[in-house]
């Protein structure tokens, strides 16, 4: 049987508790990413430097440190782009887990040794919890007025990419059918016996982001209903493996990263298709920030400022991340942008970001058993 490596797992482990126990401590509001930074925090910045102050100080740094929760191939992708405009900083990247990517960076600041200057990750909570511990160095990039009210999370933290939940399917099991267009219509599918319906376990970040943000928008009744019908059987890489062995006629709720494979891989592409759901699509954030501890701020800047420019915009689109750019447009083609979605859902109305804030991040046991009620487990 073979195997789709797609997707990166995520789920919320208990090497990072302490950063979610914190941040329900520190309270915050609903709309603010957190409050109440430590001792560790940085000062306020003083006036942003230019970019050519940054050129020059980043040519006495030695290099720049990623810790990312993303595909390494994604991530290089970017960082090689980066390199190419900028090619005295050499760039490491990791590809880690998000409890990982927070407490390795914890651990290391803490004994002083040379640790991340710029953290990627998605977990809402751990998000919280870093902003509460003061991890992220205040820093506005160039440009980000070009972006949508959400990009800026708030105290250094900034949407690097909104990544979509999609719906995948079997083409052999549908028949020459049409995919379903919309969550209500799958759950009613699956209910009726037309076919079998999976999703998202609740247990990963990814999942909780994607169902949070449609309870947000729709409330729940449709994912009640889904509840009757669908399996949780694990992660992104579980879905897109059990759909294309015909475990399952359709996914939902489905990583967006799973595009790239199936509309590039010719095998992939003849057995699988995939749809946004024209009803309702979350959009799941991966968040980035320069860190308080980072050993080469002038680098990490440029890369901030590189990511929210349109060549790094088209970079990110390359590598199957999610341009938000208002005023990119891809120069060859390339469809993983915000504006494509919008044009395929009718509108940003029927999206919606999942913020990195204290009511997620304090919801999510009892989401989780509202979710395990709805789906009998």
């Amino acid at each position: 049987m073979r195997k789709l490596r797609w997707l990166r797992r995520a789920a919320l482990g208990a090497a990072a508790a302490a950063l979610v126990v914190t941040a329900a401590a520190c309270g915050g509001t609903s709309g603010s990413p957190g409050s109440g930074a430590s001792a560790t925090s940085a000062a306020s910045p003083a006036a942003p430097l230019s970019q050519a102050a940054l050129i020059s100080g980043s040519k006495h740094e030695k290099g720049l440190v990623i810790y990312s929760n993303a595909l390494l191939s994604q991530m290089q992708h970017v960082t090689k782009a980066f390199e190419a405009k900028y090619p005295w900083i050499h760039v490491t990247v990791t590809d880690n887990e998000d409890p990982v990517v927070f407490s390795k960076y914890a651990a290391e600041h803490a004994t002083g040794a040379r640790t991340a200057d710029i953290l990627i990750a998605s977990a809402p909570g751990l998000w919280v919890g870093a902003v509460a511990h003061g991890f992220l160095l205040p820093f506005t990039p160039a440009g980000i007025s070009d972006y949508p009210s959400f990009t800026s999370q708030g105290k250094g933290l900034y949407i690097f990419s909104p990544d979509p939940a999609i719906t995948i399917y079997n083409k052999i099991l549908l028949k020459g059918h049409a995919p379903p267009a919309t969550v209500a219509q799958i759950a009613q599918d699956g209910i009726s016996g037309k076919y079998k319906v999976a999703t998202y376990t609740i247990n990963n970040n990814f999942g909780y982001t994607a169902f949070w943000a449609y309870v947000h928008q729709k409330g729940w009744a449709a994912l009640s209903k889904l509840g009757q019908t669908a399996k949780t059987p694990g992660d992104g890489d579980v879905l897109g493996q059990d759909v294309a062995q015909g475990g399952f006629a359709v996914a939902v709720f489905e990583s967006g990263l799973a595009r790239g494979p199936i509309e590039t891989v010719p095998a992939d592409r003849k057995l699988l298709g995939w749809e946004y759901t024209k009803d309702f699509t979350p959009l799941i954030p991966r968040g980035i920030g320069i860190t308080a501890g980072t050993a080469s701020p002038d680098s990490a800047k440029l890369f901030l400022n590189f990511v929210f420019s349109n060549p790094g915009q088209q970079a990110l689109c390359d590598a199957g991340f999610e341009a938000s750019s208002n005023a990119f447009a891809p120069a060859n083609g390339c469809p993983n942008t915000l504006k494509a979605l919008y044009a395929q859902v009718g509108g940003p109305q029927h999206t919606y970001l999942t913020p990195f804030n204290q009511q997620v991040a304090n919801g999510q046991t009892a989401f989780t058993a509202h979710f395990r009620q709805a789906f009998h487990q």
